[in-house]
């Protein structure tokens, strides 16, 4: 079961990189975060073409997530309140047994800012919602854009990054209040050290390595023991009119 999470910052511009990603890694599912439209603006051909079903939490102009799936996906649910504030970033669905929440949690802005405080009262309402999910034991994968890197090979520079947005003290708590409930980075050991998932597209960041890995599968140990490989497929990057982001591949046995 190959499962890819990627932030692709506009499906309607970047749509074309998608279908030729589904036509070259075939995932088995797909997340999508920041499709940044309507349900009704999506291009379902595109998936449906290919044999893959969706689910869907749409908004214009921000946001939005979704779930592409050549199995069928059951038990749909879009959004949490109060989390999510009315904002499309949560959905979830069950894909062949194994439950899957895709996300994509605020970025913060500024570590002064009432988005910031949005930021960790996002994380803690999320901790809420899933906690009992993950006490049942059973297979469950938080992925998408969280929006935090957590060890110091997961930020282009420390020194830099120190107490800034997306390395601060309050979101690794956040980070850590996952992994305490039962959760763990799959991805994390199959990953050479400074291996990114996000590269701004100011000042040259990516041709510069200035990146973050900050894109995450986090599973329940039922999930681990089935992963075989799990890799950052940064070529998607280098091409003309990128997300700013690039795909990241689990693949379980």
């Amino acid at each position: 079961m190959r499962i890819v999470t990627w932030n692709i910052n506009s499906l309607n511009v970047r749509k074309d990189h998608v279908a030729a990603y589904l036509d070259r890694v075939a995932p088995d599912v797909l997340c999508l975060q920041e499709l940044k439209m309507t349900e009704g603006k999506v291009p379902r051909s595109l998936f449906e073409s290919r044999g893959y079903q969706l689910a869907i939490l749409g908004q214009k102009t921000y946001n939005g997530v979704l779930i592409a799936s050549k199995a069928d996906i059951t038990d749909v649910e879009r959004g949490y309140a109060p989390a999510d504030r009315g904002q499309a970033r949560l959905i979830a669905g069950t894909v062949d047994g194994v439950r899957i929440v895709n996300a994509y949690c605020p970025q913060g802005q500024d570590v002064d800012s009432e988005k910031f405080e949005y930021k960790l009262d996002f994380f803690d309402e999320l901790l809420e919602w899933i906690a009992p999910q993950i006490e049942l034991g059973e297979p469950f994968i938080l992925t998408g854009d969280i929006n935090i890197a957590r060890q110091p090979d997961d930020v282009w520079s420390v020194a830099e990054m120190t107490d800034q947005v997306s390395y601060h003290p309050e979101e690794h708590a956040r980070f850590d209040a996952l992994l305490e409930v039962g959760l763990v980075d799959a991805v994390k050991p199959h990953l050479p050290p400074h291996t990114f998932t996000f590269w701004d597209y100011r000042q040259a960041s990516f041709q510069r390595g200035r990146g973050m890995r900050i894109d995450h599968f986090l599973v329940t140990p039922a999930v681990n023991t089935r992963v075989v490989r799990a890799w950052v497929d940064v070529d998607e990057r280098r091409k003309d009119k990128p997300s700013d982001h690039a795909p990241v591949v689990l693949e379980l046995a």
